[in-house]
């Protein structure tokens, strides 16, 4: 009866993983002034003969009066995403490590979590390491969010707006690193 009970913990879980993953995921992506510029992308990468993930413009603040200035709220969407990251993971983490060393929970239990424990860690160095290699590349700041079905990468866009170039350089970068589909990447710039 244990056993049933803490396995139901693990996918419990798992779920709250998995609806956190898709929360950030909508959060980040389905604001309602959202532009995208995936299809002139597509259009331009097809004509390549590439294919590459969604590439849309997210809204960095809440209100912007016109204009294209660089404010305090473009770092802050930047630290604010970041910190929503690093607190879903860390309850994740919390539950996982719970289970972990729970003395009730099944063999099989422990080494998914311990799996799952694994999988995040991994996840967070990727990300950290993409993340400076789009500042190193000349972005004023990025934010890449890794899950086991999409990678969700958001730049300061440069002077002229993000480009199919752009797109192409950081789908490669982030393909290179994390060894996924270009289909499973969503790139995003903060307007």
């Amino acid at each position: 009866m244990v056993s049933i009970r803490k396995r139901g913990a693990v996918y419990g879980v798992i779920g709250l993983m998995l609806c956190v993953a898709v929360y950030l995921n909508w959060s980040y992506f389905q604001s309602p002034e959202e532009l995208t510029i995936a299809d002139q992308a597509m259009e331009e990468d097809a004509a390549a003969g590439s294919v590459y993930g969604e590439v849309t413009a997210v809204d960095s603040a809440d209100s912007k009066a016109g204009g294209t200035e660089k404010t305090d709220s473009d770092s802050d969407y930047f630290a604010q995403a970041r910190l929503s990251r690093q607190t879903a993971r860390d309850e994740a983490l919390t539950m996982l490590r719970e289970t972990v060393s729970s003395e009730d929970a099944s063999e099989d239990a422990k080494a998914e979590a311990g799996q799952q424990i694994t999988a995040i860690a991994g996840y967070t160095v990727k990300e950290e390491r993409l993340e400076s290699q789009l500042k190193a590349k000349g972005y004023a700041d990025a934010v890449v969010y890794i899950s086991e079905d999409t990678i969700s990468v958001v730049v300061a866009p440069p002077d002229g707006g993000l480009t199919s170039a752009d797109a192409a350089t950081i789908s490669e970068m982030v393909t290179t690193e994390t060894g996924a589909k270009p289909s499973m990447l969503r790139i995003s710039e903060a307007k």
